[in-house]
C-alpha cells in the first residue's frame, strides 16, 4: 500500500510555540477564513515539506516561524517530514528532517526533530515510503537523472492551487512551468502504471544509445566531409602542383587512396628546366600596346569625321529638298510663258524666265542625286571603322592580359631562380609527405556494436504493448473524468459534453453534445467550465491511481473553488440567500463530499473563503475558521518574531 493521508500540519515558533492543524483521514477537511489569514500557505507548506527547491511561504510565516512539518499516516505506519524555514530574504534551506515509525510525536522544537538529513536524501526517503521506485541510472551510477520519477512529480496529482484551478492551458500543477513540465509529462506513464522500473531503465538506456549512435554518425559525416589531416595536406600539395600545370585538380570528395595515387603521378613526372620571363618580351608588349593605342585613336578620329560628314549631308539634303519644292512653281507658269497674262500679247521675257527656272530645277535635282550616291559609301565607311575599333580593342585586351601574366609569372619566379627550381622544391615536398604519411584509414567508432546493442534493447521493449496499456489507462481516466464532469455545474459549450483525456502531452478534448465538435481546453471559455474540468480531472486521476495502487498519496488539496461565483468575504454564505451562484457552489460541495466518500481512503483538503453554516457536512468538515474579527490566523498574531527576522 502506498496511499498515504495527512494527519497533521504543524509550525514551530520561538519559545516552544507550536501550531498544529489536524486533519481527518479519508474525509473532506476544510480551512476557511478571510484574506490574509494564511490559508493558501498550507499548500506551499506541504510542498516545501516534500522537498521543493524554494521556500514560498508567506512573509508573515517566515518572520514568526522557524520550522514546518507534515505528519503522514498509512494504517499503523507514520512518517514526519519537516524542514527549517529560512529567514525572510533567503530562498530556501537544505536542512530536512524525515522519520518514520509508529505513534510518532509532533516535535515542539528543532531539537526534538528526528532524522536530520540533506534535502536530496530526505526526498529519497519519502519516495521509498510512498513506493516511488528508485530508478537507477542506466550506467549503474547513483547520479540523479533528470527524468527519474520523484516525489516532486507526484505533486502534480495532489495539488490544485489557485493558479491552476482556473488555468486555460495547464491541466496539472507544474505544467505551466517550463522547467518542471517536461519531467511531469515524461514520468506520467510510470505513475499511470504503464511502465515499470525495469522498462524505465531499459527505455532510458535505449534513448542514450540512440543519442550516442546519432552523435557518432554525425561526427563521422563531419570527418568525411572535412577530410582527415592526411587529406588536407595532400589536397594542399596537389593544388600547388595544379597551379604549376603539373596535374589536374582532384574532386573534393576524392578518397585518401585517390589523393595518394595523384601525388605518386606528380612524383614520377620528369620536369625540364624552365626559364624565367624575358625582360625584352615585356618591352615588346608595351611597344605593341602603344602602337595599338595610336591606331585606336586614329580610327576614332576617322569615325568622328565620318559621323560629322553624315550629319552635314543630312542638313544639305534638307536644304536641296526645300529649294526644289520652291522651284516647282515653274510647272504652273509653263502654260502662260509665251504670252502676257493680261493682254495676251507675245512675251519673249516670259519664255526666258521659264527656261531659267527649268535649268535651276535640273541643277538642284542633280545635286540631290549626288547626295544620295555619296551617303551609302559614308555609312559603309563608318561601319568598317567600328569593326576596326572592335578588333583593335580586342587585340589591346590580349596584350594587357599578356602583360599581367608576365608580371604575375615574374613575381612568382622571384622566390626561385627559375621554374625548374620551384618544381624541384615541390617534388621534394611531395616525396617527403608520401614517405612520412602513408595512406591508412583513420580509426573510427565501431558503429556495429552500437547497432547491436540498440537492436537487443528494442527486442526487450514491447512498444506496441506499452501503447496498448497507455491507451487503456487514458480510456479509464476519460471514463472517470466524464462521469465526474457530468455532476458539476457548467455552461455552454460544456453542458453534458463528453471528455477525452490524453497523457502526452496532457490534454482534454471536449466533445460538444449536439454538434459533436471537438473542442480544446481554451475553447471552454468560462471560469466555471475550467473549474469543473480541473476538479473532475483531479478526482478522475486519483480514482485511477487508487485502482492501480499507484505510488501517489490519496490526497487532494483545492484552493478556493468558489471564486467564479461571488466575492470572497469569509462570512457565512448562507446569509446571502439562494441564487444561481450559491446553487452552483452547493453542487460543487455535493460533488466533493460524494466523490470523496466513493473513493475509499481519499483525503481532500479544501481551502476556502466561503462558509456554509446551513450545511451540516460543511460545518462538520471545517477544521479551522479564521476571520479578521477573531484575530486568529494560520500563525497566531501574538507569536514573536524570530531573532534573525528582517
Amino acid at each position: 500500500m502506498s496511499r498515504w493521508n495527512i494527519s497533521s500540519i504543524f509550525f514551530l515558533g520561538e519559545g516552544g510555540r507550536v501550531r498544529i492543524l489536524n486533519l481527518k483521514l479519508g474525509e473532506v477537511n476544510i480551512f476557511t477564513g478571510a484574506s490574509g489569514t494564511g490559508k493558501s500557505t498550507l499548500i506551499k507548506a506541504i510542498d516545501y515539506c516534500l522537498g521543493s527547491k524554494a521556500c514560498e511561504l508567506a512573509a508573515h510565516v517566515k518572520r514568526h516561524s522557524i520550522a514546518v512539518g507534515v505528519k503522514w499516516v498509512l494504517g499503523d505506519a507514520q512518517m514526519i517530514t519537516g524542514r527549517v524555514i529560512p529567514p525572510l530574504g533567503q530562498d530556501t534551506s537544505t536542512k530536512m528532517f524525515v522519520s518514520s515509525g509508529r505513534n510518532l510525536k509532533i516535535p515542539t522544537s528543532l531539537n526534538e526533530f528526528e532524522g536530520a538529513t540533506t534535502l536530496q536524501a530526505g526526498k529519497s526517503y519519502i519516495e521509498r515510503a510512498f513506493g516511488i521506485g528508485g530508478v537507477a541510472d542506466a550506467s549503474g551510477e547513483s547520479t540523479v537523472r533528470k527524468w527519474r520519477p520523484t516525489v516532486r512529480h507526484a505533486t502534480a496529482y495532489m495539488f490544485v492551487p489557485k493558479d491552476v484551478i482556473y488555468n486555460e492551458t495547464a491541466l496539472l500543477h507544474g505544467l505551466d512551468q517550463a522547467d518542471e513540465a517536461p519531467a511531469i509529462i515524461e514520468t506520467m506513464p510510470y505513475f499511470l502504471g504503464v511502465v515499470t522500473q525495469d522498462t524505465v531503465i531499459q527505455e532510458r538506456r535505449l534513448r542514450d544509445l540512440r543519442k550516442r549512435l546519432d552523435r557518432e554518425e554525425r561526427q563521422l559525416r563531419v570527418r568525411q566531409a572535412e577530410g582527415s589531416d592526411y587529406k588536407k595536406h595532400a589536397m594542399r600539395l596537389l593544388m600547388d602542383a595544379h597551379r604549376c600545370g603539373l596535374c589536374d585538380l582532384p574532386p573534393d570528395d576524392a578518397s585518401e587512396t585517390d589523393l595518394q595515387e595523384a601525388l605518386l603521378r606528380v612524383k614520377r613526372l620528369r620536369i625540364g628546366r624552365g626559364q624565367n620571363p624575358n625582360e625584352s618580351e615585356l618591352s615588346n608588349l608595351h611597344t605593341q600596346r602603344r602602337s595599338l593605342l595610336s591606331d585606336i585613336e586614329n580610327a576614332r578620329r576617322s569615325s568622328r569625321a565620318t559621323q560629322a560628314a553624315l550629319q552635314e549631308m543630312s542638313g544639305f539634303e534638307g536644304a536641296v529638298r526645300r529649294q526644289y519644292e520652291k522651284l516647282k512653281i515653274a510647272e504652273h507658269l509653263q502654260p502662260v510663258a509665251h504670252a502676257c497674262p493680261l493682254c495676251d500679247a507675245p512675251s519673249e521675257r516670259g519664255i526666258a524666265a521659264a527656261q531659267a527656272i527649268r535649268r535651276s530645277m535640273d541643277i538642284v535635282r542633280s545635286e540631290g542625286v549626288a547626295v544620295e550616291n555619296v551617303r551609302p559609301r559614308l555609312v559603309d565607311h563608318e561601319d568598317s571603322l567600328q569593326l576596326e575599333l572592335t578588333r583593335l580593342n580586342d587585340k589591346l585586351k590580349g596584350v594587357d592580359e599578356r602583360i599581367k601574366t608576365w608580371i604575375r609569372q615574374s613575381g612568382e619566379a622571384k622566390e626561385m631562380d627559375d621554374l625548374a627550381q620551384y618544381h624541384a622544391h615541390l617534388m621534394g615536398k611531395v616525396s617527403q609527405f608520401l614517405e612520412m604519411n602513408p595512406a591508412t584509414p583513420l580509426p573510427g567508432p565501431d558503429l556495429d556494436v552500437l547497432h547491436g546493442q540498440i537492436e537487443e534493447l528494442e527486442a526487450l521493449i514491447d512498444n506496441d504493448a506499452k501503447q496498448v496499456l497507455l491507451t487503456r489507462a487514458e480510456r479509464k481516466v476519460s471514463q472517470y473524468l466524464s462521469e465526474a464532469f457530468a455532476s458539476l455545474p457548467t455552461v455552454a459549450p460544456c453542458i453534458e459534453a463528453d471528455l477525452e483525456f490524453s497523457s502526452k502531452p496532457p490534454a482534454i478534448a471536449i466533445i460538444e453534445k449536439d454538434s459533436g465538435a471537438v473542442l480544446r481546453l481554451p475553447d471552454a471559455g468560462s471560469d466555471e467550465n475550467y473549474l469543473a474540468l480541473h476538479i473532475a480531472l483531479s478526482f478522475a486521476l486519483q480514482k485511477y491511481l487508487g485502482k492501480i495502487n499507484a505510488p501517489v498519496p490519496a490526497f487532494l488539496v483545492f484552493d478556493q473553488i468558489s471564486r467564479p461565483y461571488y466575492p470572497q468575504r469569509g462570512e457565512d454564505e448562507a446569509s446571502i440567500g439562494e441564487n444561481e451562484e450559491i446553487l452552483a457552489m452547493r453542487r460543487h460541495l455535493d460533488f466533493l463530499f460524494n466523490a470523496t466518500a466513493d473513493q475509499k481512503g481519499l483525503q481532500v483538503l479544501l481551502i476556502e473563503h466561503a462558509y456554509f453554516g446551513d450545511d451540516p457536512r460543511y460545518v462538520g468538515a471545517t477544521r479551522m475558521r479564521w476571520n479578521k474579527l477573531s484575530g486568529d490566523a494560520l500563525i497566531p498574531l501574538d507569536w514573536p518574531k524570530r531573532e534573525d527576522s528582517l
